[in-house]
């Protein structure tokens, strides 16, 4: 071949080069979060009317299980692709709280996943009717010892696993059964909230010796009958278990719902993944399960020695809201600068439709994400004194929500898994502070 020739071929294998990658990839958006269409169209829908409250008759609680551990080895989800896992360490749940106060009537529902899977949340919507119930609180506890092959979808499978229709009719089935049995169930309740700070059991991964959100958080509900369960929330990923491992396992959550139901003043127990984006547990090396059950024991620790001595109050204001979540173009980043097309992003993942879940217990708020909510932006949500219990996972997921001044970081959390850009997590923090502006009075 002659210097021509090649160099030709240079040129022309160059030429396509830059085709292709400008075909596959185009530049980051940095655009300030106040100039995105999505921002300003989220603003424009907010206002009071979304949210059902009563505020009359006795308030109620309810609650109930169901095990959700399939009957064939099915895909482990967690800690990239592991293929199915090979035993059983510990069942599985889908736990379920009703609560009521006359006519409104919320469920609160945790699976143990590694989110709330969106097919299940849809189907579980439909048949709500039937239930007896308005709306549905969804979390998960976020285990990455849990299962998938509850999505569709090519890019979806390829992070969950396979569909598998039948896993999503045992979850559908299951949670409706756990509900259903929850509301028949509601008697006459009061309320405790408390919260622990408990920093020595969490790590902020993002930034080294950064800060954290060290709270554990937890609802305590007392009925006429004495009967008493606890629902808490805490930022530490649930990967306390070795990442090897191929057996199904609820991790630390469900070790610790386990050792609070064990004690006799605790007849139910539930766990919802917290501020969970960016923190993780402080865990000694190497993994057994003994010391798993230790960390689980610091927490149920302070969560049962303040039964005896909290203040109940009678409940005279429940509320439920879930807004929608408008969202900008896919932001899936290569390089700081550049991200694949969001075109190519919407055909790999498909399109997301998120929203914010806002429960009301009188002044105490819970607000449900739909993403890997970090705990370095808890301190920016503005609570008025009042408690908030931020949870992630509550239906659908669009990646981690972290500060837009942490996107720099070249880290799989604002990089590989920071779908719609560097401001999510503050676009998604300001929506929820003027929602509960909005809510608070």
């Amino acid at each position: 071949m002659t210097g021509q020739k090649i160099l030709g071929a240079i040129i022309g294998g160059t030429l396509i080069g830059f085709i292709i990658f400008f075909v596959l990839f185009q530049r980051v958006d940095y655009r300030p979060l106040s100039e995105q269409p999505y921002y300003q169209s989220a603003l424009q829908q907010l206002d009071s009317s979304h949210f059902s409250v009563s505020q009359n008759g006795t308030f109620k609680s309810g609650w109930s299980k169901r095990n959700i551990t399939p009957s064939q080895p099915a895909h482990l989800m967690g800690y990239g692709w592991k293929g199915d896992y090979q035993q059983v360490h510990d069942s599985l749940w889908v736990r379920a709280l009703v609560l009521q106060l006359d006519t409104l009537t919320v469920g609160i529902v945790a699976y143990d996943l590694m989110l709330t899977p969106p097919l299940v949340a849809q189907q579980v919507k439909m048949a709500l009717s039937d239930v007896g119930m308005d709306y549905v609180y969804f979390s998960a506890t976020h285990t990455h010892k849990g299962y998938g092959g509850w999505e569709q979808g090519l890019g979806r499978e390829l992070i969950s696993g396979w569909h598998n229709p039948d896993l999503v009719g045992l979850l559908v089935t299951q949670t409706v059964a756990a509900l259903r049995e929850a509301y028949k169930r509601v008697l006459p309740s009061k309320i405790a909230y408390a919260q622990f700070e408990l920093d020595s059991l969490v790590n902020n991964r993002l930034v080294h010796n950064g800060p954290v959100e060290p709270y554990l958080r937890a609802i305590y509900f007392q009925r006429a009958d004495s009967t008493q369960a606890i629902f808490s929330s805490f930022a530490a990923h649930a990967t306390f278990t070795d990442s090897k491992l191929k057996s199904l396992s609820a991790d630390y959550p469900g070790e610790l719902v386990r050792q609070l139901e064990d004690n006799p003043t605790v007849d139910f127990a539930l766990f919802a993944a917290g501020a969970v984006g960016s923190h993780s547990p402080n865990k000694p090396n190497p993994f057994s399960y003994e010391k798993l059950q230790t960390y689980a024991s610091h927490l149920a620790t302070p969560l049962l020695s303040a039964t005896d001595s909290l203040p109940y109050d009678s409940v005279t204001q429940l509320g439920f809201a879930e807004i929608d979540l408008p969202l900008g173009e896919a932001q899936l980043r290569i390089t700081e600068k550049w991200r694949v097309r969001p075109q190519w992003f919407r055909h790999a993942l498909g399109e997301h439709s998120p929203t914010i879940s806002f429960l009301q217990l009188n002044k105490l708020k819970l607000v449900g994400t739909p993403g890997d909510f970090s705990g370095l932006l808890y301190n920016r949500i503005e609570s008025a004194a009042n408690p908030v219990i931020v949870t992630s996972f509550n239906g659908e997921y669009i990646g981690y929500l972290i500060p837009s001044d942490r996107y720099h970081l070249n880290h799989r959390e604002t990089r590989s898994i920071n779908w719609y850009g560097p401001y999510t997590g503050d676009y998604v923090t300001e929506i929820i502070n003027e929602y509960l502006s909005l809510t608070s009075h």
